[in-house]
């Protein structure tokens, strides 16, 4: 078709055979074939002229149109093919890409030419990200309520650590437990889910939409804040940790069920599924 476009261009076999890179004969011998498909002659020949037939003139358009297509579904192709060659990891608020960080470096050693997309949200809309397909991949907190389409793998149980202004009692303390936090006023990180029932004994006075949040009404003095043990502390507070919280929260990775892996998503989920997570978050 390509060839038979050329033709109707130059309306000259030589230089259409020169425009598409190949030899006269082959050129003649593919609109021959053409010829043969659609049932009847699409140029005259007649010495150095060469003219549309009725049936060539009718074909020009419609041969237009399906090469252009053609080279659409090629580019959306090779669109696909770049994306495939990136990998869209989500984390859960509070969870740092340190945490991963060993695993993201063996998948770029191998797959060099692979673009990294890290993403951080609440629980609720990173599952989502992931059934609508904008991530392949996350660390979520499993509070047993996540979508059944997402295959999900264990990871660890996080605790918690308690974050305060220095001068506070607590600074004199090398642990915090829950009773003598129940006696202190507490921000409360909308991050918690049903963990929060754990630690239910304390008089919660304000309610923060993030870690961080939570983090600058306790620099003000409006309280103490229990934090998941890998949220990052803001400069100029302290913190401690609270063991007999125990480990509050599951932290699994989680994947789409039954959607076609990437090798570089495939590799990611089996380098972090291999790691000993549990182990190193017990240190």
């Amino acid at each position: 078709m390509r060839y038979f476009l050329a033709l109707c261009h130059t309306l000259n076999f030589t230089r259409a055979a020169a425009a598409c890179n190949v030899t006269q004969p082959a050129l003649t011998r593919a609109i021959q074939r053409l010829e043969d498909e659609l049932g009847g002659p699409l140029l005259y020949r007649e010495r150095s002229l060469t003219q549309l037939t009725p049936l060539g003139r009718a074909m020009q358009p419609h041969l237009e149109t399906m090469v252009r297509a053609a080279e659409s579904a090629r580019q959306t192709a090779g669109s696909l093919h770049q994306q495939a060659a990136a990998l869209r990891v989500g984390l859960v608020e509070g969870l740092s890409a340190a945490l991963i960080a060993p695993s993201l470096v063996e998948l770029a050693r191998r797959f060099p030419e692979i673009e990294l997309q890290l993403q951080s949200a609440a629980p609720k809309p990173l599952a989502e990200a992931l059934l609508q397909g904008e991530a392949d991949a996350a660390l979520l907190i499993d509070d047993g309520d996540l979508p059944e389409r997402l295959d999900r793998w264990h990871l660890w149980h996080e605790g918690c650590r308690v974050v305060f202004l220095p001068g506070h009692p607590f600074e004199r303390a090398a642990t915090v437990g829950l009773p003598t936090l129940a006696a202190e006023t507490v921000v409360r990180g909308d991050g918690w889910g049903s963990a929060w029932n754990r630690l239910s004994g304390e008089s919660t006075r304000l309610r923060a939409a993030s870690w961080d949040q939570a983090q600058h009404l306790v620099a003000v003095g409006l309280g103490v804040a229990p934090v998941p043990r890998h949220v990052a502390v803001l400069p100029g507070l302290l913190a401690r940790p609270v063991p007999d919280a125990g480990g509050l929260r599951a932290v699994v990775l989680a994947a789409v069920s039954g959607r076609m892996y990437s090798p570089a998503l495939d590799a990611f989920l089996k380098l972090n599924r291999a790691r000993g997570f549990a182990a190193a978050m017990a240190e």
